[in-house]
Parts: C-alpha cells; sequence; structure tokens
C-alpha cells in the first residue's frame, strides 16, 4: 500500500473520518466500511497521550492509517502523536510561516527538524531506530489547519514553508473568523475556500477540507481537494440513533 503522504502528494485522494471517541474499538468497528485513514480529534476531544497510543495502536491492528489532529502545535504534542506511530499530523489554527516552520521542525528528525529520536513504537521500541528514521522523511505526513482570517491573510508565507506537506480548511472555524454567520451553510464561504485550494494546489502541496456530510465531501474531492475528512464517529453515531428512533417511531404511529 503508498503511504499516505506519498499518496496525497503524487496527486491522489483519500477520504478518512474523525475518532472523537477515545477507545481503541472504534478503528476495529470502521475497518472496511468504507474509510481509507481515521483522524484522531485530539483538539476536541479528551485524548491525552495514552489515549493517542491506543487509538493509534487498535488503528493499526485495524489495518487503517492513523493521523493525529493535535490539540496545539506544540513539540510535545506533535512528538507524541508520532511517537506513538500516527503516520502524520494535522495542527490547528496555523497562523504565519513561523508557525508552520515550527510544526515542520517539531516533525521532522534531524537534520531537517528537531524531533527527538527514541524508543516509542515508532521506532519498534528502539529495535528498528535506523529504519524508522530513513522512512520517516518520505512517510510522515506534515499538515497544518488554515482556519482563521489570519490564516488566509497569510497562506503564502505558510505554503512557502519547506516541509509542509498538507493545508487543510477548517471550514466551520473560518466562517466564524470571518464573521458569517450563515456557518457552513454561508453562501460567501465557499468561494473565499475555492481560492483557498486554488492556492494551495500553485503552491504544489496537498489540499485537505472537512466535509460535514457526503454530498459536501464529493463536491470538494470533484474540486480536486485531496483529503476530505468525512464527519466523525460520534457525529454520525449520533444521526445513525436519531434516524431509527425517527423510523420507530413514524412505524408505531402507523400500525
Amino acid at each position: 500500500m503508498i503511504p499516505l503522504r506519498q499518496r496525497l502528494l503524487g496527486g491522489g485522494q483519500a477520504v478518512g473520518i474523525f475518532v472523537q471517541a477515545p477507545h481503541p474499538v472504534v478503528a476495529e468497528v470502521l475497518d472496511g466500511l468504507g474509510p481509507d485513514l481515521v483522524c484522531l480529534d485530539q483538539e476536541h476531544a479528551p485524548m491525552g497521550p495514552e489515549a493517542i497510543h491506543a487509538l493509534v495502536g487498535g488503528a493499526m491492528l485495524a489495518g487503517l492509517p492513523a493521523i493525529v489532529r493535535v490539540a496545539a502545535g506544540t513539540a510535545h504534542h506533535v512528538a507524541a502523536a508520532l511517537d506513538a506511530g500516527a503516520v502524520g499530523v494535522l495542527v490547528p489554527r496555523v497562523e504565519s510561516g513561523t508557525e508552520a516552520a515550527d510544526v515542520v521542525r517539531f516533525a521532522r528528525y534531524p537534520p531537517v527538524g528537531a524531533r527527538g529520536v527514541g524508543p516509542a513504537r515508532a521506532t519498534g521500541y528502539g529495535r528498528r531506530i535506523g529504519d524508522a528514521v530513513a522512512r520517516a522523511g518520505d512517510e510522515t505526513l506534515v499538515g497544518v489547519q488554515v482556519e482563521t482570517r489570519r490564516g488566509v491573510e497569510r497562506l503564502d508565507e505558510i505554503l512557502a514553508v519547506e516541509g509542509v506537506d498538507l493545508v487543510f480548511v477548517g471550514p466551520g472555524d473560518l466562517a466564524a473568523s470571518l464573521g458569517l454567520d450563515g456557518g457552513l451553510a454561508d453562501a460567501r464561504l465557499r468561494p473565499v475556500v475555492e481560492e483557498i485550494l486554488d492556492r494551495i494546489a500553485a503552491a504544489g502541496r496537498a489540499s485537505g477540507i472537512f466535509a460535514a456530510e457526503p454530498a459536501a465531501g464529493a463536491e470538494w474531492l470533484a474540486r480536486g481537494a485531496g483529503l476530505v475528512l468525512l464527519g466523525s464517529d460520534l457525529g454520525f453515531l449520533a444521526t445513525g440513533v436519531e434516524q431509527a428512533w425517527q423510523l420507530l417511531n413514524e412505524l408505531r404511529a402507523s400500525a
């Protein structure tokens, strides 16, 4: 299987799902249902380093690549996710070239970056350090999120940072930051997002975006987005239960 980073940088596409439930069984359930990967959402879910370690392990057992949307773009958060065996990181709310350069430095081994080399899962607990370091440059996906007005204003300097593989659009936060009170449904949001995607493509980076529902996911894939993260495990759980109860009540009412 082609590593996710190489797949995206080669112009391929992938569709994943955010995982917010801090239990490794989620990846086991998702295995074979369609997602190409899972994105563990440490930013908006109760996931410490122990949970991330367990969830990445569960994804590996299920055969699903795992990336981590870290809680913050610190050296600690980035290193912990990658040491746990994640194939990449996604750092939220990046707003400058300096911040993007820090992410690259934290995610890349020397001499490109300053990531520490330790006896974690990523290195076979110290038994395969040389191989892990050699492969990391080609296989570790470094992604940053652009989801604020300031991030859009400084997009060119973010795109100019060597080592940033993926620029991911967070449309919900972007709409809020731009003062678009219609949220994801605001008609003024789409042209902004399309311009961002065009600028990412022109810079030779992979692009990504969140889609709240399948129709939006299909539209962004057709528009050329490389990575689409479609909904979340808890969102699909809530939708499935709501639809089942609605149908049940309709059937009882018609009986």
